[in-house]
């Protein structure tokens, strides 16, 4: 259903930013497609011990994939704020990528026909497992650089990345750390559609009929309303834990949880321009290494009160505070010793975000939110903990007004 509204509001002007200057209707665009890139093995390297318990030293082997590209491009043409998701990996190299969130920033901004070239910046979770050890996740902020070439709606990216932090220790056995340098560098190519969703409504805005419509449903209240909400979110572990450390150090630390849906069920409030939500994700992750296996699982309904702090040619900057009843778990099993540990209770924490909204009658809107939350742990029988102090991060989440649909 999302794609499809996408697709019928689309606009015919392909760049409908450049022809019709710096409105609130065209801050931004919508893009989605693919892009395949190709990591060098050069400088790369690990160890292993041989049959005769020696260490040696090898390189690692290139590296493939091709990711999904959802993104979108702000401040008319001058940035683009996306994610990637791998959904196929070539290389047996034991490393691979996680979904990277990244933004670029186009000095001269995108236009048909031009080569454009950017800068950016990316938060990539890197992963490398070597035979039995454990997958070490390693956050890493690459610098990217390349060119992007626009042509009706279509774009065609060629790009370069540079991971500057890409050395970690690793156990290659439950007692031995070696180094490993995994790969640093990388070329893409890739191939994407802008789909703008926005420009029609522009006419009305213009001419006042959307302020009129505003103010007559604002004053009967039906601007007020409840709202659905669903999207693809992910969470990043901010803590060690001292429990991990203390049983089984070669094993590492939980650094974030698979890529899980988020349901939300809300009520907006037009006037005071703020949003009651009671939102519910469940998420889990696994470590294993040798001897030692721990799963790790959130279940989470959280409820969270955020106001719009302001509204910048559509991009209206929202937060707020909320509670969250949790239900956390962790399962072990060490050397054939079963340990589990859970907690259940309300913690705090607070939402913040912003959605994409031209005007406040649309029947749904796009909505990039975060949600921090400190101090959540499981207390494990040997007086240590394991931490679940995260960042909740969903990028992109459609928001239905049911109640405007009609």
């Amino acid at each position: 259903m999302f794609f499809t509204l996408l697709w019928v509001n689309y606009s015919a002007v392909a760049q409908p930013y450049v022809e019709g200057g710096k409105t609130r209707h065209r801050f931004a665009q919508l893009n989605l497609g693919l892009d395949q890139r190709m990591f060098s093995k050069t400088g790369s390297s690990s160890a292993l011990i041989n049959t005769n318990g020696q260490i040696e030293t090898f390189e690692l082997n290139n590296h493939a994939e091709t990711r999904l590209i959802i993104g979108g491009t702000h401040f008319w043409g001058h940035t683009d704020f996306y994610i990637a998701i791998p959904i196929l990996s070539l290389g047996k190299s034991g490393f691979t990528t996680g979904v990277e969130t990244g933004a670029k920033y186009y000095p001269w901004r995108i236009e048909h026909n031009k080569i454009r070239p950017y800068v950016g910046i990316a938060m990539l979770p890197t992963r490398f497992r070597q035979g039995q050890g454990t997958e070490n996740v390693l956050y890493t902020f690459p610098i990217t650089s390349g060119a992007t070439y626009s042509f009706k709606n279509k774009l065609i990216e060629l790009g370069l990345g540079y991971n500057y932090n890409n050395t970690f220790n690793y156990y290659i056995s439950p007692t031995t750390v070696s180094q490993v340098k995994s790969h640093s560098a990388w070329i893409a190519l890739g191939f994407k559609f802008m789909i703008d969703a926005t420009v029609s409504a522009e006419k009305d805005w213009l001419n006042g009929k959307t302020q009129k419509l505003t103010d007559t449903l604002s004053a009967l209240h039906r601007l007020n309303g409840l709202t659905f909400a669903i999207g693809p979110s992910s969470a990043f572990l901010l803590k060690s834990s001292s429990h991990n450390q203390e049983v089984a150090p070669y094993a590492g630390n939980p650094k974030s949880f698979r890529i899980f849906p988020e349901f939300g069920l809300g009520y907006y409030l037009h006037k005071p321009d703020l949003q009651l939500n009671l939102s519910y994700r469940s998420m889990q992750n696994k470590i294993r290494a040798y001897d030692f296996t721990q799963t790790a699982k959130r279940t989470a309904l959280t409820f969270e009160a955020f106001k719009f702090l302001f509204d910048y040619h559509g991009f209206a900057l929202f937060a707020g505070l909320n509670l969250s009843y949790e239900w956390l778990n962790i399962n072990e099993n060490l050397n054939q010793q079963l340990t589990s540990g859970t907690y259940n209770g309300v913690k705090p924490g607070f939402t913040f975000g912003w959605d994409i909204r031209p005007n406040r009658i649309q029947s749904w809107y796009l909505r990039t939110n975060l949600r921090y939350f400190p101090n959540l742990k499981v207390n494990m029988p040997d007086n240590n903990s394991v931490s679940f102090d995260q960042l909740e991060f969903n990028f992109i989440q459609l928001v239905v007004f049911p109640g405007r649909l009609f």
